[in-house]
């Protein structure tokens, strides 16, 4: 009976190829992570014979409340379809439960490969059964005509509903960068500030927005995807004057209450 173990780094190189075997852009990313990252919450599903035939894991999210994403999750293409995915995201669930995690999120492409169809179908049918539920779907976001959606689920009884607190922080853009895995889809990177300072202005502006824009364009980026907590009222009037959309939530994603709001930027109207 094959049995989920921590992954060690002497599994690297194994894991590596059962990635690379699905999408060699997904093993090059999957690579940079678990040497930034660690090996920490981790798994493998090894074989009667020791040999891996899958992978799995999650990883927290930082400064939120019990949230997770589910992290590298393929089956050796020789072991599909004899449940060794499902086994392994159900034990791994279990073990979150336990530790009291509240919500994890998995993302998913929907490419279709001109030889193979759609890769990641089987996956994204057997999230669906366990029952992940899609929350934000992205269009052209790893590159055009591939989409990304996003699936939550909760591991917890449903909470009451809690009083939201909304917030005003002073946010400045700090940077801009390409998302990893894809083609020409950036963000831009944001910090809170502690003060606006005299006459200051407490939330970014649409000047602010537009010269991100702007720079992107001439980078050669395609689309703009942007991610910000409900519970900042400053947010909308800037985005919306700049030409952003709003394309859907992660439910409680930071905290009971506090979902993650996703908006996108098409630069072809710039």
């Amino acid at each position: 009976m094959p049995e989920l173990r921590q992954m060690y780094m002497n599994d690297l190189r194994k894991v590596l190829k059962i990635i690379d075997s699905y999408d060699d852009d997904d093993a090059e990313a999957a690579e940079a992570d678990y040497e930034e990252s660690g090996f920490d919450h981790q798994y493998v599903l090894e074989g009667d014979d020791e040999k891996i035939i899958g992978v799995t894991g999650y990883r927290e999210v930082e400064a939120c409340d019990r949230s997770f994403w589910l992290s590298w999750t393929y089956v050796d293409r020789d072991h599909r379809g004899k449940g060794h995915g499902k086994k392994m995201v159900l034990e791994l669930l279990e073990k979150l439960r336990a530790e009291s995690g509240r919500k994890i999120f998995v993302k998913v492409s929907d490419y279709e490969d001109p030889e193979e169809g759609k890769i990641y179908e089987r996956a994204f049918k057997m999230y669906e059964s366990i029952g992940f539920e899609v929350e934000v779907t992205t269009n052209d976001f790893y590159d055009e005509d591939e989409n990304q959606r996003i699936m939550g689920l909760g591991l917890q009884p449903p909470e009451e509903e809690a009083d939201v607190v909304e917030e005003k922080p002073v946010i400045r853009f700090n940077g801009m960068h390409e998302i990893a895995e894809t083609e020409g889809a950036y963000t831009f990177e944001w910090v809170v500030k502690e003060k606006a300072g005299l006459f200051g202005k407490r939330s970014f502006s649409v000047e602010d927005l537009r010269v991100g824009l702007n720079a992107v364009k001439n980078e050669g980026g395609r689309k703009i995807f942007l991610t910000f907590p409900s519970n900042l009222p400053l947010i909308h009037k800037p985005l919306q004057a700049a030409g952003f959309k709003f394309v859907g939530q992660l439910k409680d994603y930071y905290e009971q209450g506090v979902h993650e709001f996703h908006f996108t930027h098409d630069l072809i109207n710039i």
